[in-house]
């Protein structure tokens, strides 16, 4: 590779791992919303590997897992480029937070939309939508993406499959290539792999705005979502799967020597349908929860989940007894003690009987004559 590689104010050589900034945003004060930036330039060529952290302020585990990944040798037997961002949102990572202070909405649902109509896109971009999406328009260069999360208070690591959705029937060879692509990316990582949300609620709630999202449906780019349990601090298991899953993904990119790691330390659930998250069972009392399950744990219809309480401890008389719906899996337990009416007492894993490639839903053929 004779070529250099960059980013914002980054360049690398081969061979060469670099730190250096992206510009998101200037503000009024005069000060600049920056992004860490770390280039690994192999030596000799390969793919381009994102991988990316921290969208949400709270979620740490991810940042923790790119600085161990970036081995100070790591150039010199690298083939390609890995581009890494352990923060996505420095404003939100530097006050402890989900969102950042300089837009209140989620972060992650702020990347351009999928894909924008004539006349649909936003002439005067809020100033973070506006930076990621210079941000997005470099990160098209990416063969895949990996962009790491944490889930809540107790739960698993696990990867989150996007749907693959296409607008035009021609389109649909491509789509399942793409998918098929997804799909090597999520197993070579060694993680459980859990598809998103049916796509008219996946749409709804703007999560094809979000980075793996984004890249997958706009930028064609296999992509993924990886959760990496708790929120808020570094969960040594977690981090140590983490660093596992984005090696694998470097082996299985050719970009890395040697086989890929066995998954270690913690659940690995199994079950013989494919699944998606959902938040089920919900409450239908308001009271104490007390757990019987952990995360991972493999559940049935009927299992019983967790019992709700009064104050005293003493069950609710009517709906103090939380069981499973479904079959599946346990992905988190949300709640420290508190539940209230309506709210989801933990999210599963649960059958998933829709298509991993789709018709977009909301598609109209005739607005784009």
């Amino acid at each position: 590779m004779t070529t250099s590689f960059a980013l914002g104010d980054v360049v690398a050589a081969p061979g060469e791992l670099v730190h250096g900034w992206f510009e998101l945003a200037t503000l009024p004060t005069g000060h600049r919303e920056r992004l860490p930036v770390v280039l690994v330039h192999g030596r000799e060529p390969g793919p381009t590997v994102w991988v990316t952290a921290n969208i949400h302020g709270d979620e740490v585990t991810g940042l923790s897992v790119i600085h161990a990944l970036l081995e100070l040798d790591l150039a010199d037997r690298l083939r390609g480029t890995l581009v890494a961002i352990p923060s996505l949102n420095p404003a939100g990572l530097h006050a402890r937070q989900r969102v950042s202070y300089l837009d209140r909405r989620d972060p992650n649902r702020l990347f351009p939309d999928f894909p924008p109509e004539p006349g649909q896109g936003s002439d005067h971009p809020a100033v973070l939508e506006a930076g990621y999406a210079r941000l997005f328009a470099e990160m098209r260069r990416a063969d895949y993406l990996v962009d790491l999360h944490c889930y809540g208070l107790r739960a698993c690591c696990f990867i989150i499959r996007d749907r693959v959705l296409y607008r035009r029937p021609e389109d649909l060879p491509a789509a399942r290539d793409l998918a098929d692509r997804l799909d090597a990316l999520c197993n070579w990582t060694g993680l459980p792999v859990v598809g998103e949300i049916p796509s008219d609620r996946y749409l709804q709630a703007r999560l094809h705005r979000s980075v793996s999202g984004t890249a997958l449906l706009q930028a064609r780019i296999p992509a993924i979502t990886v959760e990496l349990g708790l929120t808020g601090a570094v969960d040594p298991a977690a981090r140590q799967a983490g660093l596992i899953a984005c090696r694998n993904v470097l082996r299985g990119a050719g970009m890395l020597p040697g086989e890929l790691e066995p998954m270690v330390g913690i659940p690995i659930p199994r079950v013989e349908f494919p699944v998606m998250r959902d938040l089920v069972p919900r409450a239908r009392a308001t009271g104490i929860v007390h757990y019987h399950v952990e995360p991972g744990d493999l559940v049935s219809v009927g299992d019983r989940l967790a019992t709700l309480s009064d104050i005293h401890g003493r069950p609710l008389p009517a709906g103090g007894d939380v069981r499973a719906d479904v079959d599946g899996w346990i992905l988190a337990l949300p709640h420290g003690v508190l539940c209230y009416e309506g709210e989801a007492v933990v999210h599963m894993a649960v059958p998933d009987t829709g298509p991993p490639v789709e018709l977009d839903p909301t598609y109209d053929p005739a607005s784009a004559r």
